[in-house]
Formats: structure tokens, C-alpha cells, sequence
């Protein structure tokens, strides 16, 4: 499970996406990069192998290089050469997702979370993204989950910014209404 609060995850993405930046290759190295966490996260061999504390740096870096070289940029196995050599494989995944992150922010974009009853027609789910964007001022990338049991209207998280318009909260809301004015009514 990544660890957000990773410094040396931190200080290493943050590395790589100023010299994406500097570079103009930022979609470049974020591609390799998933491509890459892709293998690290579906072959456990790889996972294994990648992280083992046991196997000689040397033989790992021959290994993983000769795997990468050619399908990946340089960037990114420059970088992958850094963990072997320092010991900080197991940071891969964590580095990972803050790049994602400080991607996210040199790209003025942020992430909406939207859980509806049923999946939102092109136009609404156009729509919502616009006034998300207009109310954040950020490019919004939207992530549509559904779930039956909000029975109507949508939840919708961004960060830890929550804005919950489900039917089903709003009837909850009414049920405890209800429950404290008949409490109310029952203690005259």
C-alpha cells in the first residue's frame, strides 16, 4: 500500500517532474513511469525481484536495464538505476503516486470522485465537470462510480472536500428531522 507520506518518495517524484517540466517531456516520463508501475504491480515476480533486499544491486540493475532499455525513456531508467544503487525499491510505488500528484499540480488539474445511482448521461456529466471546473478554477478529471444505494442526485469528493447531494442523504437527513421534532412533540 503507498505511503503518501513518504519523503523520499516525495523528493524523487518531485525531481522527476521538474525535469519533465524543464524538458517538455512530462507525459513521456508519466507513460514510461505507468508502464513500468503497470509491470510492478501485475507480475509479482517482477515485484519480487525488483525488491528483494537479498540479490546484488549490480545483477539487479544488469537485469531490470536490459528489460526497460529501449520500451521506457532514459528519465525513467536513470531513475530506476537511483533506487538499485541507493536501496530504495521498495519506494517505487509511493514515488509513483506522488508523481502523479505533483503532475496533477504542475498541470493545474485536480481529480472529482462523482458516486451516482446510475451511470450520468454525456451531457450532464459535461455539464458537472464544467462547473466543477468554473468553481475550482483547475482543469477537473472526473471518476464516475456507481452505486445503487444512493438512490438519486450524486456525491461528489474532491481532496478531502465532500459534497453529498444523494437522495439518500437527503432522506436520512429528513428521517432525523423527523425522529427529533416527534422526540420533541413526545416531551410536551
Amino acid at each position: 500500500m503507498p505511503n503518501p507520506s513518504d519523503p523520499v518518495a516525495r523528493v524523487y517524484a518531485r525531481a522527476l517532474v521538474e525535469l519533465g517540466r524543464e524538458q517538455q517531456s512530462l507525459g513521456r516520463i508519466y507513460d514510461d513511469l505507468r508502464q513500468v508501475y503497470d509491470l510492478y504491480e501485475k507480475d509479482r515476480y517482477f515485484r519480487q525481484f525488483f525488491t528483494s533486499p537479498r540479490l546484488d544491486r549490480e545483477v539487479k540493475w544488469r537485469a531490470v536495464r536490459k528489460a526497460l532499455e529501449g520500451k521506457v525513456s532514459r528519465h525513467v531508467i536513470g531513475l530506476i538505476k537511483v533506487l538499485i544503487d541507493k536501496g530504495r525499491e521498495t519506494t517505487f510505488d509511493n514515488l509513483v503516486q506522488q508523481f502523479e500528484r505533483y503532475k496533477d499540480e504542475a498541470e493545474n488539474r485536480i481529480h472529482a470522485e462523482v458516486t451516482v445511482a446510475a451511470a450520468m448521461e454525456a451531457d450532464f456529466r459535461a455539464s458537472l465537470q464544467a462547473r466543477l471546473e468554473r468553481a475550482s478554477g483547475k482543469s477537473v478529471e472526473m471518476h464516475e462510480r456507481v452505486d445503487p444505494a444512493v438512490l438519486g442526485g450524486a456525491s461528489i469528493r474532491i481532496g478531502d472536500k465532500v459534497i453529498d447531494r444523494t437522495l439518500r442523504t437527503r432522506i436520512s437527513a429528513l428521517r432525523r428531522r423527523l425522529q427529533s421534532s416527534e422526540t420533541e412533540t413526545a416531551k410536551r
